[in-house]
Parts: structure tokens; C-alpha cells; sequence
């Protein structure tokens, strides 16, 4: 069967949008082929993507698009025939539109309702044809970040196109796109082989490619790209940091990978090991070698696009160059970031030498400077701390605590920080150690900061832990007092993470905290007038309600069932404690999710039905006196018991008091099969409704089991 061989050409792609520009190529195509009913298989496709070209292959498509009939529905009968069967104006119209003769409609029957119907096939159309649409049709439906537009034309695109190719049957299908026209040509290396390409069919294509330096596949060019790093490291007797991020972006800037081991001088290793790493690795690209001992090696290894592959006599000087040109900017960046290092080890960094210049800097517009920041953290921080103690013990002095939170922000001021922003927190934590900190400071200042990206690390001192708490608290209180919510896939200030960070560190930390009472004390703290006449109760809600969804998505995330994690969290406020919220849901899962408890179905059978009944203006006041029946006062009885055991804590896990709770199965039932709960006299009705409402009272200190579906 025909084959579709698809190829968009264009100026170098951003690298960290390849993946989701040819992702969104390929489904645009297959949602446009689905609607024509052309069917492939999915399975059967391939997407490349390089920095100047974004690839799609589809296999076995058919020749030509099914064909189908249609009944397409017209007026009823009587309208459209008179009495003696002849055709009215309706129904010569309604078949001429249809290009049919009115004798060429059929009856049908609908909900005893004679209508006309008008039989047409549609499809048979040639998939070449249809491709010619849809293939135009998937580039312009393509949305991202800085879309541009190039000559005089109306299309856009991340990056000017240049070519086209479109192949199917080995055969050019006719389009345009900015005037593009589509051909049977494509283009190699851009600095090796930048000449025209013709390709015949797809079993080819990719061997012309690669003859022409270009590897289309972006494994085998990470594949390249680690074996050459160990190869090349291996020459200098060091090791080669191997960072997957960093690998995929170099995967994703070159056609035709090619190291080349490039050196700084010696004494540049006296800087901060963070530093050199910053310069190399985010501002250049690079790779770093360390030795033996992982100490870091004056040398780096940077990546070409196909140096290796020039003719040996023009490549030992074009390497030559192409070394040390790199070698000249790291030289450069380097000998900046020493002047930097040099000039801000002028000032000790300490509190009172440092803040007047967080005075200087705004921390949000409407939200003060960053002094004002430091000066809530502080007291939030102290505040966190004394929470936590009454549970938590911490095994480190609320001084270091409150010193890391008054440091945390300071290296903000620094030349290093000004010229290398990605160093926040590391080179404070830095110079937090070269001014005789202690370490639980110094790591605490660049904890505080964590988690930065996903799988990035967590806090593992309680001065980065309670810190960052502090700070992340704060910004959310912050920005939702200004506005500032997060909104669809809109988030500029990672507020989502951060409140994902929030939960996780109570959590992981298995921290008593109440982050309700926290909100609202860190909202207390906010000291300009424009903040606090908007400090209403509206806020936090919604900040209380931003957290708990967070809480909800982590725990679907740890694999809890979505009913499980709504009965717990629809009746109580998760975020008064959050461990004690997951434990509940946990208990849950380990009792309904397992079925191995042969007493839980039932009961929750008869606590739904307990449950159900109860109305919403029972006051659950209730006189023992005014119990009437045995059953009655047996399920008062059983409820009783339970609730003073409860109270005095003899449940000593949720599980244990769940289980307890099954107990009640057969009173609740006895109480259903033979008492009346709304009886016509209103006094017994209150207190047979005050007593299920007891028994509610009870069930929701684990959860609503009205919401939990029933397992088999």
C-alpha cells in the first residue's frame, strides 16, 4: 500500500520546541485523515525532527477514500407529495439539491412520522488529493510560543520555511504554503552538504541523509553524543559529565554531532565549582570533564555540526579554529564571572551589611521590595517553627533558622547573581560559607529554593525545609492578593509548583502543620495598604482551594482512586493536616481498593443508607429518654461506645477506627428493617433523625462513604 513522506524544511528550529512542533504536525494530520475516513495505523507512522526539519512518514494509506452512503433527512411526507403522489415544490427542490430526480426519494418512518430521505454517497475521493488539503492545513493549525512571519505573506510559522517535500506513492503531491511549493527534493548538512537532495521514495531517504551528514533520528544523535563524550574524555584521562537535558538540547541543535575537547586556564578552578559549571554548561552549551577524584579538569567538550567528517586536510585547522573560538568566549565569560566573584567578596555577606540594598529592589509591583520580602519570611519562618515543634523534633537551633531566612535573598544584590541569574541560592550558599556559616545555613539558602524543575531535589535541613515553606507561602498570599492566578496553561510565576512544593515537603516530612492557618497568617503580615484592603476572606478561599486541588492531583498522582480522595477531602479542610488527610485515604485504599475485608461492602451499604436520609437541618441534639424502640437504643448504644473510645483515643490508627465502624453493619440494618425514621409525629422524627445524625457525625471523622462507588 502507498506510503506518505512528508518534510517540513526550515530556517534552525528553537531546540526545546522540536519535539512538540512535530508532535503537533503529526496529530493534526492524523485528526484531519480520521475525519476524511481514511484509515492508517498508527503504529505504523515515523516522526523525525532535526533543527531544520521536522519529518513524517505514514504507512500503508489507501489509494482512495472509502466510499459511503449517506441518508440525508427532508421534509416529512405530507409536505412534500400531494394526494395524488405528485412531487411539491419541497420535494423537487430538496432533490434537486441533493442531485437527484424526485422519484429517485425514498420513505422512512420516524417516531410515526413519514419523512423523505435523499440517498448520495459521499467519499471516493484520492487520498493524494485530500493529502494536498490536509498536509497545508496541519502546518497552519500549528500554535506555539513567538510564531513568526516571513516575506510578504500571512502564514506563520516558528521558523521561515524553505522547503517542502510531500511524497506519496513516490509520486509529488501538489501544494503550497507561503509559496513554498511542494517538490521531491530536500537539503543535507548545512555547513557540509547544503545541496539539493532529489529524493525517490522513503526506503531511500533516510540512507541519503545520512550520506549527506545528516543523522534523522534523535536517539541515534543522543546515542552519538554520550559514546563521543566517553571516548573523548577518556583521552584526557577524565570523566565526561553526562547531563541527559543538556544532551537532548545539543541532540536537538546539530544535524551531525562532532566533539571537539576544548581547555581554560588552570587558575579559573579556583573559582566556585558552580560557577565554571554555570558558564560551560547553560550559558555554552559544553560539557564539563571532571578526574578521578571529581575534581573538576581545565577542559571542556563542545559539539559541532559535523567537524569530525571534513576531508583530513582541511579538518585538523578548521577543528583548530573551531576550538578556539570556543575556548575565547569560555575565556571570556570566565574571566567576568572571576571579576564578579572578586568584587563581591569586597563586602561580607551578612545581614546588616547586605539588606539596604533588597531595599532597592522590588519584589512585585504593589508588593513591596525584597526587604519587606525578607522581613515577612523571617517572622513567618518563626512562626513555622513553633508550629512544628510541639510535633516535629528538629535538630537544628531556630537562630540558624532564622538566619538562613534572613540570608536566603541576600546574593539577590550581588554583581554574580546581576550577570548569572541561574546562580541564585548556590552562590549565596556560597558566600554564606566563606563567611563562617555553618553548614546547615549555607546548604539551607540554596535549599530553600527547592524543587526548582521536576525531579529536582528536595530540602534535606530543616533551615532550607522551613525557609522555603516561608517563602513559597508567601509568594502564593502575594501574587493572588494582585491578581496574579494562575489560568489555564498560563503560570508565569510557577505558582503551581510552588503550592506542589508545599504539599510534597508536608508530606514527604510527615509535618503537623496547619497551611489554612498558615495562609492566613502569612496574609496578616502583608504591611501595604493596597494589600490589606484586599486581604478578604474571597483570597483565601481561593488560595485554600488552589492547595487543595494540589493535594488532590498529587494524590491521583500516588495512585489513589478519585472517589476515595473526594469523600475525605469534601467534608474536611485537607490542608488543616495534610498528613493525617492522606493517612485517611490510604486507610481507605487498603480497605476498599484490596477486597480482601469482607465486612467493609456491607457496611458501606448501610452507611450510605444512614447517610442519605440524614436531613441537613437535623440539629443531632438528642435525649436518650426519647428513644422508643430496642433498635433504637441498641444502635445509641453501639454509637455511644464508639464515640468514647474514639474521644479517649483508643483507635489508634484510622484503619483500626475504620474497622471498628463495620461493627455497626447489622444495627444500622436492624434499625432500617424496623423503625420508621420519618415518622408522622415531628418529636419522634427529630430524635430518630438526631440519632443517625450521630452515626454520621462519627463516619465523618474518616470520610463521606456516600461518595465512595461500591467495588466488587
Amino acid at each position: 500500500m502507498p506510503e506518505l513522506l512528508f518534510e517540513l524544511g526550515a530556517e534552525e528550529l528553537p531546540p526545546d520546541s522540536l519535539i512538540t512542533l512535530s508532535n503537533q504536525i503529526f496529530n493534526n494530520i492524523c485528526k484531519q485523515l480520521n475525519e476524511q475516513s481514511i484509515s492508517f495505523n498508527k503504529t505504523n507512522t515515523t516522526i523525525h525532527a532535526t533543527p531544520r526539519r521536522i519529518v513524517i512518514s505514514l504507512k500503508d494509506l489507501p489509494v482512495e477514500q472509502p466510499l459511503k452512503t449517506l441518508e440525508i433527512k427532508g421534509p416529512d411526507k405530507s409536505k412534500s407529495f400531494d394526494t395524488n403522489g405528485t412531487p411539491t415544490q419541497a420535494a423537487i427542490g430538496f432533490a434537486k439539491k441533493h442531485k437527484l430526480e424526485p422519484k429517485d426519494l425514498i420513505i422512512k418512518k420516524i417516531n410515526d412520522i413519514e419523512y423523505v430521505f435523499a440517498l448520495t454517497q459521499a467519499g471516493g475521493s484520492k487520498t493524494k488529493e485530500i493529502l494536498g488539503n490536509i498536509l497545508p492545513e496541519s502546518i497552519r493549525q500549528t500554535t506555539g510560543k513567538k510564531f513568526m512571519r516571513w516575506g510578504s505573506y500571512n502564514e506563520t510559522f516558528s521558523r521561515p520555511i524553505r522547503w517542502i517535500i510531500a511524497l506519496f506513492d513516490n509520486e509529488i503531491i501538489k501544494l503550497n504554503f507561503a509559496s513554498i511549493e511542494s517538490s521531491n527534493y530536500t537539503y543535507g548538512n548545512k555547513f557540509l552538504r547544503n545541496n539539493k537532495l532529489y529524493i525517490s521514495s522513503y526506503k531511500d531517504y533516510k540512507e541519503t541523509l545520512l550520506n549527506n551528514f545528516v543523522i534523522l533520528n534523535t536517539s541515534e544523535r543522543i546515542n552519538k553524543i554520550t559514546n563521543d563524550l566517553e571516548n573523548e574524555a577518556k583521552k584526557i584521562n577524565g570523566i565526561a559529565l553526562i547531563n541527559k537535558e543538556l544532551v537532548e538540547e545539543v541532540a536537538n541543535i546539530t544535524e551531525y554531532p562532532s566533539p571537539i575537547v576544548c581547555s581554560f586556564n588552570k587558575e579559573f578552578l579556583s573559582l566556585p565549582s558552580c560557577i565554571i559549571e554555570t558558564v560551560l554548561k547553560k550559558h555554552q552549551k559544553n560539557f564539563i570533564t571532571k578526574d578521578s577524584k571529581n575534581n573538576l579538569l581545565p577542559n571542556f567538550i563542545a559539539f559541532t555540526n559535523g567537524a569530525d567528517v571534513i576531508n583530513k586536510e582541511k579538518q585538523d585547522f578548521i577543528k583548530k579554529q573551531i576550538q578556539r573560538g570556543n575556548e575565547k568566549v569560555v575565556k571570556a565569560r570566565l574571566s567576568d564571572a572571576q571579576f564578579f566573584f572578586k568584587e563581591d567578596l569586597k563586602r561580607t555577606f551578612q545581614y546588616n551589611e547586605r539588606i539596604k540594598d533588597l531595599s532597592k529592589i522590588t519584589f512585585q509591583k504593589g508588593l513591596g521590595s525584597l526587604e519587606n520580602k525578607v522581613s515577612r519570611l523571617t517572622e513567618i519562618s518563626k512562626y513555622i517553627y513553633d508550629k512544628l515543634k510541639e510535633t516535629t523534633p528538629i535538630n537544628e537551633p531556630l537562630e540558624d533558622i532564622l538566619t538562613t531566612t534572613r540570608l536566603c535573598k541576600l546574593d539577590l544584590s550581588t554583581h554574580m547573581v546581576f550577570e548569572f541569574t541561574e546562580l541564585q541560592g548556590e552562590i549565596g550558599a556560597v558566600y554564606a560559607k566563606i563567611n563562617g556559616f555553618n553548614e546547615n545555613i549555607s546548604q539551607g539558602i540554596i535549599e530553600h529554593y527547592y524543587p526548582r524543575f521536576i525531579n529536582d531535589k528536595y530540602p534535606q535541613t530543616f533551615c532550607g525545609l522551613i525557609c522555603g515553606l516561608a517563602d513559597k507561602i508567601d509568594n502564593l498570599v502575594c501574587l493572588f492578593l494582585i491578581g496574579k492566578i494562575p489560568s489555564g496553561s498560563a503560570d508565569p510565576f510557577a505558582l503551581r509548583r510552588q503550592a506542589q512544593a508545599i504539599i510534597e515537603h508536608t508530606l514527604n516530612k510527615n509535618l503537623k502543620l496547619n497551611i489554612s492557618d498558615l495562609i492566613n497568617h502569612t496574609k496578616e503580615k502583608i504591611q501595604t495598604t493596597a494589600l490589606k484592603n484586599n486581604s478578604g476572606i474571597d483570597i483565601e478561599k481561593k488560595i485554600n482551594e488552589f492547595l487543595t486541588q494540589r493535594f488532590i492531583s498529587t494524590m491521583e498522582i500516588l495512585g489513589f482512586e478519585s472517589d476515595l480522595i473526594l469523600s475525605v477531602t469534601s467534608i474536611t479542610n485537607p490542608l488543616e493536616d495534610l498528613v493525617k488527610a492522606k493517612d485517611k485515604i490510604l486507610a481507605l485504599k487498603e480497605s476498599f481498593s484490596s477486597g480482601k475485608n469482607e465486612k467493609l461492602q456491607p457496611f458501606l451499604v448501610a452507611a450510605k443508607r444512614l447517610v442519605r436520609i440524614v436531613e441537613e437541618t437535623t440539629n443531632g441534639h438528642l435525649i436518650k429518654n426519647d428513644l422508643q424502640t430496642e433498635h433504637e437504643k441498641l444502635l445509641f448504644e453501639k454509637l455511644e461506645d464508639l464515640e468514647n473510645k474514639a474521644n479517649k483515643e483508643q483507635y489508634k490508627t484510622t484503619l483500626e477506627y475504620l474497622n471498628a465502624l463495620t461493627s455497626l453493619t447489622q444495627s444500622i440494618n436492624l434499625f432500617f428493617d424496623n423503625v420508621l425514621v420519618n415518622d408522622p409525629n415531628p418529636k419522634i422524627k427529630q430524635t430518630r433523625q438526631a440519632l443517625l445524625k450521630k452515626g454520621k457525625l462519627l463516619f465523618e471523622r474518616i470520610c463521606d462513604f456516600n461518595q465512595i462507588q461500591e467495588r466488587i
